[in-house]
Order: structure tokens, then C-alpha cells, then sequence
């Protein structure tokens, strides 16, 4: 390891592989450090080792996938976006497949395959990975240099840098690095840390409702999100049964929602609409012609064509109906409490699962504080951040990987035009 570098990147995840291979400059030495043993290994895990690369959506619905923060990615998205990453990936030698939902994936279903692309590009471009290279402080020196306090291997070190790029990440994931290192490094710098919290993560529910379905998945459901009798939002799509609650792309992008309710000591119920193509009336319609049409059929035989096997006996103990009941003889009331059954599924939400089972990290460095076209600090000069260190994130579907791409993109070229002649 030199002791003074013209660029350095630190962390080795998605955002900063694309900024270190951006960041090029014949000119430039450059280095990528990586505190654990091996470069981006939550991109090694993400989409259950396949990685969802990005979404096919246009670029004003993309943006409203962040919200009010979506603004902040619009310049970034305007220099790279979906489908330059999807040609930048070709290039790279890795094909890209169209799944449901408009994710894309690599053609080979293997994460690693893009792991091991950027760290070939970063091979020719002659940019070093170095890896257990645990950076404990960021400073400047009189000479308005950068100076990185680390450990190498176990053993203390010190570099120094004309410009450095923080992609450390949140805190999602800890056992893969993520450990919030960048917002004390920003910090040093005068940067706001806005609170953060685990997003895009499952969710905890009351009794031993989730564990009598768990592994049960639903497609095409509406879960509603309720506190004090009031709708707050809900999503329409795919959710999972877990053992001690729910998952899936719906709740993980409600659970920034249900998790800042949860934070702010609100009662909190989902209820879970089985069958949203049909209002209360249409879906009255359609017993009733069930029931006249198979009226010698038991009550159990008719749950089978209106849920997942795996849910009839539960439905069953909640409604204390006879399972074995003809179909004639089910009263109004009895017709009315499956009906509110299928429609108002509720379930209790008593806590969310930990950074551990976090896709991403909601809060981070305040976006006040970057300036949007070039990714770099408005407090300090030269240096620049990008990923899921800042404060943007976005719905599951391939959205957050985009942004770690983009704004790390933008910031790799800034620093690869800079001029560092005069240091």
C-alpha cells in the first residue's frame, strides 16, 4: 500500500465499485478499500443470491418510488439510469434477464457474477482492492489533504488522499460491514445524520397467526395499513406468511411507514384484503352463487376454492363455523363474517425484525449537504458520497441498487475530471 493516493473510495460495496472503475484517470493513483475479507458481500446475498439489478419503470414513476427524496436522484438518473446500467453490465460481460414486476436480473441468476465483473474492470484498470482495511478516522491536514487513520490486516496504518469518496453503506446487514462507519466519518466533516432506522424489513405480528400460515405466499393481495381506525396507506402486490409475522416486496415497503409508527408508540394493524378485484358487494355476489350452486357441499369444501389450503383451518378457528356444515344451511351472518374475513384480514403489528434482516437503512447523510449534480460535500471540497450512506431510500424492486449505482456513478466521473497538479 502507497502512503498517499490521488482518489480513494472507501467500501467496496455496489456504490463504491462503480466509483473506484469510474474514477479513472491515467493520471490518478487510485485505491479501493474494503474492510472485510472479501469486496461487497451484501451485493453477494441481495435478492437471495440472485441481486435484483433494477426495475424497468420510467423515470418520473421510478423517482416516486423514493418519494419527496426522490427529487435529489433526478440529475444522477439523467446521466445513468436503468437501462444504461443494464448496457453498462452487457459490457461488462454480464447478460441481463426481464423478470415480473419489470425487475431485471443477471441472465445466470448469480449475484457474484456481478461482483466478479467490476472486480476484473478494476484488475485492468490496474485500481487495487484492498481488503481488511478497517478505516477508523477521516481527517484533513494543514495542507488540506485527507488523512485516513486504518487498521490493515490487524495492524495500524495511515494514507493520505486529495479526494476520497465515502460508499460505507448503512447499517442493514451489519455481518456483511455495513456498521455505520460513513455517518461518523460525515460527521468529522460538520454532516447532519438524519435518524435512521431498518427499511425494506420484515415485520412482526401478535399470536401465532403468522406461524400457523408460516410460509404461505399471497400474490395480489391489498394490505392496509391502520392506526386508531384510520387508514394510513396501503400497497397492492405480493406478501409472505413468516413464522413470527409477514414479509414480502409489499410489506418490506411499507415497513419504513410501520416502523416509524411503531417508534412513535402508535397501535398499528395490516389487514389483509384476500380478494381486492371484488368490492364487499360483488364478492356477497359471488358466495351467494357458491352457496346456491353447491348447496349439499360442506363449508371446509367451499374454503378451498376462496384461500390457500394452508389457510383453511385457520379460517376455520376464526370464523367457528362447522367444517362440515352444508352450504344451505350457512346463515346471512355466518355469509357476512367470511365476507369481512376475506376483505379485512387483520393482523396486529408489534415490531419489526433488526438491522439484520434490513434490506436498506432509512435515514443518513442529509441530502442539504450534496450537491446533486456532482455527488460531492457542500462543507467540504473533494469529498464525495454516494449509496446507501445518504439519506434516500426507496421501495424494493431493484430502486435502492439503482440509486447506490447512479449517484456513485456520478460521483466517480466528477472525480475522474479533477486536476490535482497543483498539490
Amino acid at each position: 500500500m502507497e502512503s498517499h493516493y490521488n482518489t480513494i473510495v472507501i467500501g467496496a460495496g455496489p456504490a463504491g465499485l462503480m466509483a473506484a472503475v469510474e474514477a479513472y484517470n491515467p493520471k490518478h493513483s487510485i485505491v479501493l478499500l474494503e474492510k472485510m475479507r472479501k469486496p461487497a458481500l451484501k451485493l453477494r446475498i441481495s435478492g437471495k443470491g440472485r441481486c435484483n439489478i433494477t426495475n424497468e419503470e420510467g423515470m418520473e414513476s421510478f423517482l416516486n418510488r423514493f418519494g419527496k427524496k426522490g427529487r435529489f436522484l433526478k440529475y444522477a438518473f439523467s446521466q445513468f439510469f436503468n437501462h444504461d446500467l443494464l448496457n453498462y453490465l452487457n459490457e461488462l460481460g454480464v447478460p441481463t434477464k426481464l423478470e415480473r414486476g419489470g425487475r431485471y436480473f443477471p441472465q445466470s441468476d448469480k449475484a457474484t457474477d456481478i461482483v466478479d465483473a467490476f472486480v476484473k474492470k478494476l484488475e485492468e484498470l490496474q485500481i487495487p482492492i484492498i481488503t481488511q482495511a478497517h478505516v477508523t478516522d477521516l481527517s484533513k491536514d494543514d495542507q488540506g489533504r485527507f488523512v485516513l487513520q486504518m487498521t490493515h490486516s490487524g495492524r495500524p496504518a495511515q494514507v493520505t488522499a486529495d479526494q476520497v469518496c465515502i460508499t460505507t453503506g448503512g447499517l442493514s446487514y451489519p455481518a456483511t460491514g455495513s456498521t455505520g462507519e460513513g455517518y461518523i466519518m460525515s460527521k468529522a466533516f460538520g454532516h447532519t445524520v438524519t435518524d435512521t432506522a431498518p427499511s425494506l424489513v420484515p415485520v412482526l405480528t401478535a399470536g401465532d397467526i403468522a406461524k400457523r400460515v408460516q410460509g404461505v405466499s399471497l400474490r395480489n393481495v391489498t394490505v392496509s395499513v391502520w392506526s386508531e381506525n384510520k387508514k394510513v396507506t396501503e400497497l397492492f402486490g405480493e406478501m409472505m406468511f413468516t413464522r413470527k409475522g409477514v414479509t414480502g416486496p409489499i410489506i418490506l415497503t411499507l415497513s419504513e411507514t410501520l416502523v416509524s409508527m411503531l417508534d412513535a408508540k402508535q397501535d398499528v394493524h395490516i389487514k389483509i384484503d384476500l380478494k381486492p378485484a371484488l368490492d364487499h358487494k360483488k364478492l356477497d355476489l359471488r358466495l351467494q352463487r357458491e352457496i346456491a350452486e353447491h348447496s349439499k357441499q360442506n363449508f371446509k369444501n367451499m374454503l378451498k376454492s376462496l384461500l390457500p389450503r394452508k389457510m383453511i383451518a385457520l379460517f376455520l378457528d376464526i370464523l367457528k363455523i362447522d367444517p362440515e356444515k352444508q352450504l344451505h344451511q350457512i346463515t346471512g351472518e355466518e355469509r357476512k363474517k367470511l365476507r369481512m374475513l376475506l376483505k379485512e384480514f387483520p393482523m396486529q403489528v408489534i415490531g419489526h425484525d433488526s438491522y439484520d434482516h434490513a434490506i436498506v437503512t432509512s435515514g443518513g447523510v442529509s441530502l442539504k449537504e450534496i450537491n446533486p449534480t456532482t455527488m460531492e460535500s457542500k462543507l467540504t471540497e473533494r469529498l464525495y458520497l454516494a449509496g446507501e450512506v445518504l439519506d434516500v431510500n426507496g421501495e424494493t424492486g431493484g430502486y435502492n441498487l439503482t440509486s447506490s449505482w447512479s449517484t456513485a456513478f456520478l460521483a466517480g466521473r466528477m472525480m475522474r475530471n479533477n486536476d490535482f497538479r497543483g498539490n
